[in-house]
């Protein structure tokens, strides 16, 4: 009797489920603090494992035209609290994926709608929800964690807000366990690697084949990622090509954009595919850091660049014979051309001090001098001991040559800053080939 009578109680509880709409069957869920859908699971990935839902999934209803937002509590328990604060490499992280069509045991990408806000206990999450364009799979999940209080039973509001979507989003707060990219460049040495003998091989198959040219290739020792000299080189399985990519370069761009294929021939590949490359990495520990390639053989046999032939690609000009002839003019002074060096041209030169300051006089001082000069050219470049600071500079005068020869008197030069006359007041300018007359400059005649 009493086995009937629960078979009718239990038929008339089915036959009430079976008059609930779909509305009512979630608020039930709700209410009893279960989940609305079906469980999400996602697609592996090498930087996090995933340890525990902390909270049920949310359905993101679709909003085409209007703006909505779900709410997810997070609550620690004491366990977990003790465990973040320990743990830096544990992390509290909101997941998020689309509503594809596909049964539950199909996992998903991660994908959050595309007008998305987030905020955990009213601070916004700074986060690139959004990933690379149209290539699904190319977002991370969103840290939460330095947003949240790691106290036992604190609940912890997260608050999505989206807008314009076309499809239903389900979202959830997964405890995850994060795995540093320097624990899996360790791992990646540890595990099967190409060996050298390997590589040797293949090499050897390649060039004994009748129908491949065999020839020398140049191979790049800089990571086409990082641009930086490979310090772990590694490639898959499936490359075809012998270039190898830096391990920790690579790991890192897919940490921030799971694309997870061949920087380059760019065929798909994951991380359990990648081995390290024992003939490259050979090749790094034979030669100096500053070596950035290398010529192979099709015998496998390799050797560097010769040096010479990139020598002068820097522009370094070769020394002379006559480098110790530099004019240098270690203090502002008055330069005198004497009378003797110039015998051979018939030019007689005497410059003030503000003249000297001037860089054409370094560089008509600098043109006297020849590679065979003779022992009466000298260039005297002793200050006089009454010499000043002049004030204002004046411009250097022009060099008169088309006037016959002869001498103009100017006036006495005073510096502003002392009642003397500098070089005694006078200057002349005298070729004994040709002079012309006169100018004006500065109120002084020229």
């Amino acid at each position: 009797m009493a086995s009937a009578g629960h078979s009718s109680e239990l038929q008339s509880v089915v036959a009430l489920v079976k008059t609930l709409t779909n509305a009512q069957l979630k608020d039930i869920l709700r209410s009893e603090g279960l989940a609305v859908s079906g469980r999400i699971t996602f697609k592996d990935s090498p930087f996090y494992t995933i340890l525990e839902q902390l909270t049920p999934t949310v359905e993101c209803k679709i909003r085409e035209q209007t703006r909505d937002n779900v709410e997810l509590k997070v609550v620690l328990t004491p366990t977990v609290a003790s465990r973040l604060q320990a743990d830096p490499n544990l992390r509290v992280m909101v997941y998020c994926a689309a509503d594809s069509g596909l049964n539950q045991y199909t996992k998903s990408d991660i994908a959050f709608p595309h007008q998305v806000e987030l905020k955990a206990n009213l601070d916004e999450v700074k986060a690139n929800l959004k990933g690379l364009k149209n290539k699904p799979g190319t977002t991370r999940p969103a840290d939460v964690t330095n947003y949240i209080r790691k106290k036992p039973g604190y609940p912890n509001h997260i608050v999505m807000t989206y807008a314009l979507t076309q499809k239903r989003f389900f979202v959830l707060v997964n405890l995850v366990q994060r795995h540093p990219i320097e624990d899996l460049v360790l791992e990646l040495k540890r595990r099967k690697t190409i060996t050298k003998e390997q590589v040797l091989r293949e090499m050897k198959n390649r060039a004994e084949d009748s129908d491949i040219v065999a020839t020398s290739t140049v191979m790049s020792l800089k990571c086409p990622l990082s641009t930086l000299r490979i310090e772990v080189p590694c490639r898959t399985v499936i490359c075809t090509h012998n270039q190898c990519f830096d391990a920790s370069s690579f790991l890192q761009l897919q940490e921030q954009a799971p694309t997870w294929s061949c920087p380059v021939c760019s065929k798909a590949t994951s991380y359990e595919s990648l081995q390290v490359d024992q003939y490259v990495d050979d090749i790094l520990h034979s030669t100096s850091p500053d070596v950035e390639q290398v010529i192979i053989e099709p015998d496998g046999k390799w050797s560097s660049p010769k040096e010479d032939e990139f020598k002068g690609a820097g522009g370094v000009t070769p020394a002379t014979e006559d480098e110790d002839e530099l004019i240098e003019i270690k203090e502002p002074g008055i330069v005198h051309v004497k009378q003797e060096s110039l015998s051979a041209s018939g030019l007689s030169l005497e410059r003030t001090p503000a003249q000297s300051r001037e860089p054409s006089a370094t560089s008509s001082a600098a043109r006297l001098s020849t590679n065979k000069r003779s022992a009466a050219q000298v260039i005297d470049l002793t200050g006089s001991d009454d010499e000043g600071d002049l004030s204002p500079v004046r411009p250097a005068k022009r060099l008169a040559t088309n006037a016959p020869h002869r001498a103009y008197a100017r006036p006495a030069f005073r510096n502003s800053f002392s009642s003397g006359l500098v070089n005694g007041g006078n200057l002349s300018f005298t070729n004994q080939a040709n002079s012309e007359s006169p100018r004006q400059i500065g109120g002084y005649d020229a």
